[in-house]
């Protein structure tokens, strides 16, 4: 077993977006000479500035320029990339799983700050988490801004009018400031490279948003939202209010006043949920949630927990003039950083301060060089409030090197024409292809399990801490998957005793295959027994009364069974199932076992070649047998049932004649005895 690395922090900050950045900098700054661990610990090693994702997916900024590294920005703290797993604040310890190839690690703590951002759930509109594309990370601007281009590449190819047409229906789903924002840059991207398809035609491609209230960005009241309204239209783009998305599928989405809306591509924005973790902590009583977010006072405190604190879209943070802060930018940053201020005030004993920001105004740019905003109370819009979101973002971006390059593409922007390679992103697949060396190890006992293997060639061994041979995997079969209905941990080794080709399925994946179609989650329960540790093993012989124990299979064996000739015809079968109906029958030669004979093979051979005819059992297609040899102490015969997976065995001498038959039930008669 290999022991899981541990940290401790003085201060640990989970999640590496604005609150929590913006608070391990104020922590740094006001440390000064002390020696204080500070740990980060979020899912990526960058803080996504997300007011300009849209700008990915249009083409005005490169993805790498709305990203900053963590460690860059936060120098003096100790990042840790991972997805916490657990977290136990009486205990104060958290868990973190790092990766496919690093055993998880534990973390302890004395203060922690809480900023994992919201989580997300598509699940409540049929097909959304299926087709739809979010706008939550760079990867998924990325993603999004090469389907676009695909979509385009490929009705480029298409000669008739209506499917080119449906090729080109773009859906996004909500009315906020993400959808608003993701459209208008869509809708720029198209008229910017268009001139460059021949084979489309203006009128082809089409924007769609789909909200359910009156009018888009309501928070910024009715004139700046009709402005909005007016400007999306003029630019091409189609509105539908008051309307809901009832299911979406491969090519269409369907409202729920019964509308279908043709389109091979949909954008969801909407479907914010309780971060997972904090939800079982609710559910524990370890935190307090309302309506699934962490209760906070003025402070950044959790209510009723000592040292404990939350920021950030996780959070229901009251805001100075009433009512709660909305989950912006602007709010989390100035959180983060109010948080970082307490906490080195409660380590020095001093007084904590109030959050007293009420918000500086709103922007949203909805592009063709076009914005509005409301800042002060004063509202903007058009090219004037344009080039304020664009002052206003740029001033709040980490670093100097971010600004100049931002900076610099827009500028290019102005003059030159949109790029449109089509450089599809690499995303992680459910399947992956790998190949072995002899000797090559794959995982090892203590690590955590991702996935579940397929071996195309070669033979990986499965082994157990001893050194036993639990499994000889070749082509055509699978391991994996009872650490992954168990506890997600190898308890074995494998490695490759021969060049081997293996293909690798994700471990989410693989649960919802298994718990979706009964029969694999059968199957796999059913092949996970094969896989037992040696005290496992142990304690099942120990539990055989000694004299059985000490016995062989002859000794324990049924020895007058029903059994088949391979000459014998299938009408001969049939009539032996009758005589003595069991599921499987061993098949002989000469007295010499050849395979078992299933009563569902024989019957299915019935069906697809006639109830009349007259073929021999040997040109059925016979089960491998499951041998033992009959000096097989019992021991070891129950060692080789348990790892085989198997409840019975044909029982053979050294020339493999038939002898009989030994299952777990003869075993269980000597226990009982």
């Amino acid at each position: 077993m290999h022991e899981a690395p541990s940290r401790h922090f003085d201060i640990a900050i989970i999640g590496g977006g604005f609150a929590g950045v913006y608070c391990a900098q104020q922590i740094l700054k006001r440390l000064g000479g002390e020696k204080l661990r500070v740990g980060i610990i979020a899912s990526e090693n960058h803080m996504v500035f997300q007011p300009m994702l849209p700008e990915v997916v249009g083409g005005s900024l490169s993805p790498q320029h709305v990203v900053n590294p963590i460690r860059m920005i936060c120098e003096a703290a100790d990042v840790l990339k991972g997805e916490v797993t657990a977290l136990d604040l009486e205990s104060r310890v958290l868990t973190l799983d790092g990766g496919r190839f690093t055993p998880n690690v534990t973390v302890t703590f004395d203060h922690l700050m809480l900023a994992p951002g919201a989580g997300v759930d598509l699940s409540r509109i049929p097909g959304m988490s299926e087709h739809a594309y979010l706008m939550r990370t760079v990867g998924d601007a990325m993603k999004l801004r090469a389907a676009i281009i695909s979509r385009m590449e490929e009705a480029n190819l298409i000669t008739k009018h209506q499917q080119r047409k449906e090729m080109l229906s773009f859906v996004v789903v909500g009315g906020g400031y993400s959808g608003v924002e993701t459209a208008g840059q869509i809708q720029d991207l198209i008229a910017g490279v268009l001139r460059y398809y021949d084979n489309i035609r203006p009128d082809e491609p089409s924007v769609t948003v789909v909200h359910s209230g009156e009018r888009v960005l309501g928070m910024l009241g009715p004139r700046l939202g009709d402005y909005t309204r007016e400007c999306l239209e003029k630019m091409g783009v189609k509105l539908i209010f008051q309307k809901r998305v009832r299911a979406v599928t491969a090519r269409t989405v369907q409202l729920n006043d019964g509308t279908t809306i043709p389109t091979s591509l949909v954008v969801c924005t909407v479907g914010n949920a309780p971060n997972p973790i904090l939800v079982t902590l609710g559910e524990k009583g370890q935190l307090p949630l309302e309506r699934g977010k962490v209760v906070v006072e003025a402070t950044g405190q959790v209510k009723g927990l000592d040292k404990v604190w939350a920021a950030g879209d996780c959070a229901s943070f009251p805001k100075a003039d009433g009512g709660l802060c909305p989950e912006t930018a602007q709010f989390a940053m100035r959180q983060g950083a109010l948080i970082g201020h307490n906490i080195i005030s409660a380590l020095q004993n001093k007084p904590l301060k109030p959050f007293k920001f009420t918000g500086l105004g709103e922007l949203a740019t909805i592009g063709h060089r076009k914005a509005v905003a409301m800042v002060l109370g004063l509202r903007f819009s058009g090219l004037l409030a344009w080039f304020m979101w664009r002052s206003v973002y740029l001033m709040k971006l980490p670093g100097l090197d971010r600004k100049l390059r931002v900076m610099a593409e827009w500028t290019f922007e102005l003059f030159f024409p949109r790029d449109i390679n089509l450089l599809t992103p690499s995303f992680s697949s459910p399947l992956g292809e790998m190949h072995l060396e002899k000797g090559d190890s794959l995982f090892r006992s203590g690590e955590p399990a991702q996935s579940l293997y397929a071996v195309k060639k070669g033979c990986v061994e499965i082994t157990d801490a001893s050194g036993q041979l639990v499994k000889a995997a070749r082509a055509g079969e699978h391991f994996g998957e009872r650490a992954l209905l168990g506890d997600g941990i190898w308890r074995f080794d494998a490695t490759a005793t021969e060049p081997s080709e293996l293909v690798a399925i994700d471990g989410d994946t693989f649960k919802t295959l298994a718990n979706s179609i009964g029969s694999l989650g059968s199957l796999f329960r059913s092949t996970a027994q094969q896989y037992h540790l040696p005290e496992e093993i142990l304690q099942t012989v120990n539990a055989i009364p000694e004299a059985t124990r000490l016995s062989t299979a002859a000794d324990v064996m049924t020895r007058n069974i029903a059994s088949l000739t391979c000459t014998q015809t299938v009408q001969d079968a049939v009539a032996e199932f009758q005589a003595h109906p069991h599921s499987t029958y061993p098949v002989t030669d000469a007295g010499k076992v050849i395979g078992l004979l299933r009563r569902s093979i024989a019957y299915d051979w019935l069906k697809n070649h006639g109830l009349t005819c007259r073929d021999q059992l040997q040109d059925l297609p016979l089960t491998t047998p499951f041998c033992v040899r009959s000096d097989m102490p019992v021991p070891e015969l129950v060692q080789t049932l348990m790892r085989s997976g198997v409840s019975k065995a044909v029982v053979v001498d050294a020339e493999n004649y038939l002898l009989g038959m030994v299952t777990v039930f003869d075993l269980l008669k000597g226990a009982a005895a």
